[in-house]
């Protein structure tokens, strides 16, 4: 089950996130990673109802991008 499923069932008040699984998607294409991913990109809204969601947060996605690339040029 992934994450988001399961924040859905414990019924929590607020999911707050950093960057989504589409940004994700497109940065590794942008570094030229192709392999096609296991997992679908749903957004979250897609996922869970009736919770209040924040994100992505913008003055954290290029942190989250770079943390991204590093890992990726080892």
């Amino acid at each position: 089950m992934c994450s988001g499923t399961w924040l859905g069932w414990v019924v929590l008040g607020r999911i707050v996130y950093a960057s989504s699984s589409k940004q994700l998607a497109q940065w590794l294409k942008d570094m030229g990673i192709t392999t096609a991913s296991r997992v679908r990109h749903l957004s979250i809204q897609e996922v869970i109802r009736d919770t209040p969601i924040d994100g992505p947060a913008p003055e954290l996605a290029e942190r989250v991008h770079q943390l991204h690339r590093q890992f990726h040029q080892k």
